[in-house]
């Protein structure tokens, strides 16, 4: 069964820390097929459990990148929550979901974003690996 990339994610954290989905659950007070649902896409991810499991990987020791961590979670979700953003955030949103951008017009809009953000682009195919 394929996982989801905030499954990759999170079986990377599990397999780096040797942890199995079960004591991982019983740490989280839940059940290991709730947290298996998640990484392979069986189910949707709420965001509250985003940060649940990266609390979890953090007290352990593990640096984790939560923005990236609920951005895949969100686009393997299929939706984005606007619940708490600021009006202007909301109205970006919307304008980029009902855009006709192209695909270089996007990646440089992602290239722009990973500069204000300090980190590195991610998914830019014109990039040499």
């Amino acid at each position: 069964m394929s996982l989801s990339k905030f499954g990759v994610a999170v079986r990377e954290f599990r397999r780096s820390l040797q942890v199995t989905l079960s004591s991982m659950a019983t740490a989280l007070d839940t059940s290991p097929a709730f947290l298996s649902a998640m990484e392979t896409g069986r189910s949707k991810i709420p965001m509250e459990w985003v940060d649940k499991i990266s609390s979890y990987f953090e007290a352990a020791g593990l640096s984790v990148n939560r923005s990236k961590l609920k951005a895949s979670a969100c686009e393997d979700n299929e939706s984005v929550s606007l619940v708490g953003l600021p009006p202007h955030h909301r109205m970006l949103i919307a304008g980029f979901a009902n855009s006709d951008l192209n695909q270089e017009q996007l990646a440089k809009l992602g290239r722009l974003l990973s500069e204000i953000h300090g980190g590195e682009s991610q998914n830019d195919e014109r990039k040499p690996s």
